[in-house]
């Protein structure tokens, strides 16, 4: 059976997002969205974005967070986490992890926190 992806960061790291998703694709993993190749410019097509990246978060075995995220990247993970979908956060140092402020939902029982400088995507996906 085929295992899907969700992949949650801020627009202007799209280049590391479909880094990462190219290697997961060359392990056998398909992204549900492909939301960086969008122009979210336009506001009267963000409802339809929002319906669209809720959606692959459904259909989606695991979200994969790189902080950090945008605006709604916390939504996404309150999303996962309520669907019972994997959640990976990664954080590249404790410093980003905590700001503007500590989120609880970074320490939930439902997700496996990273912070390391490198991804690694061994261990992002070990246990899965």
């Amino acid at each position: 059976m085929e295992k899907t992806f969700y992949l949650a960061t801020r627009k202007d790291r799209e280049a590391e997002a479909n880094a990462i998703s190219e290697a997961l694709k060359t392990k056998g993993w398909r992204r549900t969205f492909e939301w960086t190749a969008l122009d979210v410019s336009d506001k009267k097509h963000h409802a339809k974005l929002a319906q669209q990246e809720l959606d692959a978060i459904k259909e989606a075995d695991i979200l994969i967070v790189l902080l950090p995220g945008g605006y709604g990247t916390h939504v996404e993970i309150g999303a996962a986490l309520a669907l019972g979908k994997h959640v990976v956060l990664h954080s590249p140092d404790h410093n980003t992890l905590n700001n503007p402020y500590p989120c609880v939902f970074h320490y939930h029982p439902g997700v496996k926190l990273i912070v390391s400088n490198e991804i690694d995507l061994d261990v992002i996906l070990d246990g899965l």
